[in-house]
């Protein structure tokens, strides 16, 4: 599959900017379903992804620019970002077990249908790098 790598940037691109617009627009509403905690413990995690908002929109455009590289350039922007996933996995695992959170496997499906697309495009794209 030759556009294998191009689907996975476009949907690692698309994930991250959705989450950085919804986190600025929809933050203040989202954060009392997902959080068991006092009010300032609310205010908190608002501020926390009002700051990283920021960041997942970098990694979107980051994603959706590198659809236009060689292709060993785009293996490398996959495996940073399933690099990245690993521990981001091991803190959703620690979340999981938080009477804080609410917050379940349901929760990170998005991430994880990221995660085995990218493995997926970067295995087979190494078939056609050799």
């Amino acid at each position: 599959m030759k556009n294998l790598p191009n689907i996975a940037l476009y949907a690692f691109g698309g994930f991250c900017t959705l989450q950085a617009i919804s986190f600025l627009l929809f933050i203040e509403s989202i954060v009392p379903y997902v959080f068991n905690t006092t009010p300032e413990g609310l205010e908190i995690a608002v501020l926390m992804h009002y700051a990283i908002a920021p960041l997942f929109l970098m990694m979107g455009l980051v994603a959706f620019f590198a659809t236009t590289f060689e292709l060993e350039s785009k293996r490398k922007v996959i495996l940073a970002v399933i690099i990245g996933y690993v521990p981001l996995f091991v803190v959703f695992n620690y979340f999981m077990g938080l009477e804080v959170m609410n917050a379940g496997v349901e929760t990170y499906i998005l991430d994880i249908i990221c995660f085995f697309l990218g493995i997926i495009a970067y295995l087979s794209s190494s078939k056609q790098s050799n």
